[in-house]
């Protein structure tokens, strides 16, 4: 089905307004793949429901689910993507062509599901309304209306504070149906903001030049005043209803945000988009149809998604790709496959193709989540499965299976964050960086992995991993170190001939060497480790001491929720309490002036006190967090 057009809806669309603020040492001077492009953000801290045990019914899952005791271990060869018979050859797709060049032969690998039936997972829906309303807090940068306070509220906000124009819309009983309610759930983007509130319409606000709101804000006549138009800043720096979707019916239960791509889910598993995704070389486009606008103003269904006649229970938004996982626990996937982002083949003369939703070989699937440029997903038996980009790692793949590659190219297996080696956890969620990546077990721990040059993983210098960093610190220094040494040794024999050019290009590089030398180092954890986190507070004014990883343990202060920014993450603990680290030069890390924080650190504020934190959203430069009264829970 084409994109619905409107008589408002432009053809082509000016750069953006944003202007970002100049990168910190940490990350200006750090060298990235030739691979990746330049982004304004993170992704993707998915706005979903909490998950849900999947329910087993006694179908054959199309009838080619090769089935397995529940016992038995799966036997991998963590990198092929195989149909039920074990046979390569015969997968269909793209991904199936390339899961055979990379196994090498037919049957070398064998994949059974740990499910004695096939996989249901079922349709999100709305959360029960009893207790206190969902309050929103937001904190980071709101120059191009992010944080949705209105036109003349566009300064950094240090700490989180109330989202006041919410707040005042839920004491008017505009959030509910019935007069009562709140948010249920929100996602940040790039450089905007999706939200749900209890009468189940999605609201939006931030920047729109590339259609992420979902709805026209230029050019829209004034009702009290026909001959005059409303500022287009009044339309995108409020929290309004996307009217589209409430005009149909959808009752949405999930959203996501990428850079300028959104995408929501409907209580009766349905899919809405809109928006825009970009590649290295500028805008890709919104379905690739030609003729089309690149920019989907209004949220549209997808073709793809409805031919195939499935229903998805959860989307996850990166830079500029999108995961969708169905009831039946296949994933789709869509956007920019320039970095393997896709986890299938993606030509670069045919990248609009990419642009339309394809189903991975993945199966059983039952949880699925995007970092920037890099994707994950979980199966029923707890496996984690990773690909796309990974020049620092993010992907947490082992040597033995690939990981020091740049880029994944197939959904492989970690098997550091298998069940068998966290005494039976399973990730429950997962939030991805620009280069790096938090996981979230059923148990509360947090692990990640990834690059740790701006505290990115937040580890102490006395946590083991640590000795690894310190060790690959001490060869790049070396490294560097003798390539000066030769830089400045051509120099001297330039000198001694007399050739003052061969002398020229020989300063120069000796000058590139001395840059390099003192440059940031390309540091990295390469496989998921623990994060610590500090014990809950006695009292909100009272900051525990962070304890040493020797003392540390995670039943002290489990976690209940994770998000992760560009360079930064957030936590929320099942006490209620939100802690921030890694990178944060435009207060996303809501410590006030604070640009920094090696390890987990409790976020406060006076508008918090009294509230206890439940979801938190991370975006490219602002953050948001769901929380509801604690003298009114109880909590």
């Amino acid at each position: 089905m084409p994109p619905k057009r409107t008589a408002a809806t432009p053809s082509v669309k000016p750069p953006s307004r944003a202007t970002a603020k100049p990168a910190s040492k940490a990350a200006a001077t750090k060298p990235v793949s030739s691979a990746k492009p330049a982004s304004r953000r993170r992704v993707s801290a998915v706005a979903t429901p909490a998950p849900t045990v999947p329910t087993e019914v006694p179908i054959a899952e199309n009838g080619d689910v090769d089935m397995a005791a529940p016992s038995e271990k799966p036997k991998l060869n963590g990198n092929a993507v195989v149909n039920g018979n074990g046979d390569v050859s015969k997968k269909r797709g793209r991904v199936g062509e390339l899961a055979g060049e990379l196994a090498g032969e037919e049957k070398k690998a064998r994949r059974r599901s740990s499910l004695g039936m096939a996989l249901k997972n079922p349709i999100p829906q709305p959360p029960p309304s009893n207790g206190p309303p969902g309050t929103v807090f937001v904190w980071g940068t709101g120059d191009n209306g992010q944080n949705g306070l209105g036109p003349d509220e566009l300064d950094e906000i240090p700490r989180p504070r109330l989202q006041t124009w919410l707040d005042e819309q839920q004491k008017e009983g505009k959030l509910g149906r019935d007069g009562k309610g709140g948010i249920e759930t929100l996602a940040c983007g790039g450089m905007h903001t999706l939200a749900i509130d209890e009468a189940g319409r999605v609201r939006s606000w931030g920047i729109n030049d590339n259609a992420a709101l979902g709805r026209i804000t230029v050019d829209v006549p004034d009702p009290n005043n026909p001959d005059s138009k409303i500022p287009n800043e009044d339309l995108e720096t409020y929290p309004f209803v996307i009217e589209a979707l409430e005009k149909e019916g959808f009752r949405a239960v999930q959203v996501d945000a990428g850079d300028s791509v959104s995408v929501a889910v409907s209580d009766k598993g349905e899919v809405r988009a809109w928006g825009s995704f970009r590649s290295n070389d500028g805008v890709l486009g919104f379905d690739g149809v030609p003729g089309h606008s690149p920019f989907q103003f209004n949220p549209m269904p997808l073709h793809s998604l409805q031919k195939a006649k499935v229903q998805v229970v959860q989307v996850s938004c990166g830079a500029d790709h999108v995961l969708a996982l169905t009831t039946t626990g296949h994933v789709y996937v869509w956007g920019n496959g320039q970095q393997s982002q896709l986890g299938r083949r993606i030509m670069e003369r045919r990248k609009l193709n990419g642009l339309e939703p394809e189903r991975l070989g993945l199966r059983n699937i039952t949880y699925v989540s995007t970092g920037t440029y890099h994707s994950f997903a979980v199966d029923a038996s707890g496996t984690v499965w990773a690909w796309g980009l990974n020049t620092f790692r993010q992907t947490g793949v082992a040597d033995s299976r690939g990981g020091e590659e740049d880029m994944i190219s197939i959904p492989t297996q970690v098997d550091s964050l298998h069940p068998d080696e966290h005494n039976g956890a399973k990730v429950v969620q997962i939030s991805g960086g620009e280069h790096h990546t938090i996981f979230l077990f059923d148990n509360g721990e947090v692990w990640g992995c990834g690059r740790c040059d701006a505290h990115q993983i937040g580890i102490a210098e006395d946590h083991p991993a640590f000795q690894g960093v310190l060790a690959r610190r001490k060869a790049m220094q070396q490294a560097k170190a003798e390539k000066l040494d030769a830089a400045l040794g051509k120099l001297e024999q330039a000198k001694k001939e007399g050739d003052e050019e061969k002398q020229e290009a020989a300063e120069q590089a000796v000058g590139a060497a001395q840059a390099n030398l003192h440059a940031a180092l390309d540091e990295y954890i390469p496989e998921p480790v623990r994060i610590c986190f500090p014990p809950i507070p006695e009292t909100y004014e009272i900051v525990p001491d962070f304890p040493t990883y020797s003392e540390s343990s995670p039943s002290d202060n489990p976690i209940a929720d994770i998000a992760a920014g560009t360079r930064h993450n957030l936590a929320v603990s099942r006490s209620g309490h939100v802690y921030s680290w890694g990178l944060g030069i435009q207060a996303q890390l809501g410590l006030g002036q604070q640009e920094s924080a090696e390890v987990p650190t409790l976020v406060r504020s006076k508008w918090l006190k009294p509230y206890t934190a439940i979801k938190v959203s991370a975006g490219g430069q602002h953050c948001a967090l769901v929380a509801r009264l604690r003298e009114a829970n109880g909590a």
